[in-house]
């Protein structure tokens, strides 16, 4: 009898882990509310990230599938679905025709698998991230032509330089801080274990940190800019950037994540990561130092937005969304 007590009260307290990661007594300040379907994706392709466009005036998304690069409308509607870059992987329609490299030392469209982050530069300019061919690519949408910003596609390493020179190993995820008048990107550099950086005007590659960085996926920008978020295997990672320039490495033990992915400061100290394993969505307080998952019922979530109320989540063969509501 003793036994089965003891069993029972061991089950009990792993279901109460998996109920909340969030300690006795606290909550995080805010739950996402009921799930809504957006878009349903042909060949349950993954959704690596989704942001505005802003190049729409009606507000209007961009998301990757990991093939392509496309503009769609706020509603979500397939008529509006726009292939803007990307090889073909299937019969579609109502997509644009892509345009040709600028140039031969760029890969050919079809070439061009594992696009998964990207960075509005402006309205017509879109800074695109090939995993496996280890490069940055530009892409011009008046003229639908792209070419390469950084690295040497189809070659990696870990070298910093200048296009040609420099060197990346798998490149996840890419950001850009319109206000930074250094006119630079942070590049998730995912198998060198390290972020790097690159400087537009010239291309060249510079590694910014590689200890406190594990297999990063995802980076943004925090809600006011002051700082830059990673997401690593397994936390979240704040780098910051000192008056001298020098970055240094933060993490966040709040939650352990199985495979983090997609990051979003909602608010300050309010952050969504994107928990690709368990499916699901962490939101982390930082004020508070908990967490709590989301139960949102996803299908391998790998990106995350938050905009007007909402927060957008790619998942794999759909985005769909989910208001926030005050604890």
């Amino acid at each position: 009898m003793q036994a089965s007590v003891f069993s029972l009260v061991l089950v009990l307290n792993f279901l109460l882990l998996e109920v909340s990661s969030v300690p006795f007594g606290s909550q995080v300040r805010s739950k996402l509310g009921e799930k809504k379907l957006d878009l349903e994706l042909p060949y349950q392709n993954n959704v690596f990230k989704i942001q505005k466009d802003l190049a729409s005036a009606t507000g209007g998304f961009l998301y990757s599938d990991g093939f392509a690069i496309y503009s769609i409308d706020a509603n979500f509607s397939s008529a509006s679905n726009t292939k803007l870059l990307g090889r073909n992987n299937g019969p579609r329609s109502g997509y644009a025709p892509v345009g040709q490299p600028v140039s031969d030392d760029v890969p050919p469209v079809n070439d061009l698998y594992a696009l998964a982050g990207f960075v509005q530069l402006d309205t017509d300019t879109i800074v695109i991230v090939s995993i496996y061919q280890h490069c940055i690519l530009g892409l011009n949408r008046t003229t639908s032509e792209y070419h390469v910003i950084a690295g040497t596609c189809g070659s990696s390493g870990l070298v910093d330089g200048p296009p040609g020179t420099g060197r990346f190993f798998q490149p996840s995820d890419v950001a850009y801080n319109v206000a930074d008048k250094n006119y630079v990107i942070y590049v998730s550099d995912k198998s060198n274990n390290a972020v790097r950086k690159v400087t537009l005007d010239t291309g060249k590659v510079t590694t910014v940190v590689t200890e406190g960085i594990y297999q990063p996926t995802a980076i943004s920008w925090s809600f006011d800019r002051s700082f830059l978020l990673v997401s690593n295997m397994h936390n979240v990672a704040k780098i910051i950037r000192d008056g001298d320039g020098n970055h240094s490495v933060q993490t966040l033990d709040i939650a352990v994540l199985s495979y983090g992915f997609g990051v979003v400061e909602i608010e300050p100290g309010l952050i969504a990561v994107a928990d690709t394993a368990k499916q699901d969505i962490q939101l982390l307080d930082v004020d508070s130092g908990v967490s709590e998952r989301a139960r949102c019922s996803l299908v391998f979530p790998f990106s995350v937005l938050y905009n007007s109320g909402r927060l957008y989540m790619g998942e794999s063969g759909a985005i769909s969304s989910a208001p926030l509501i005050r604890n």
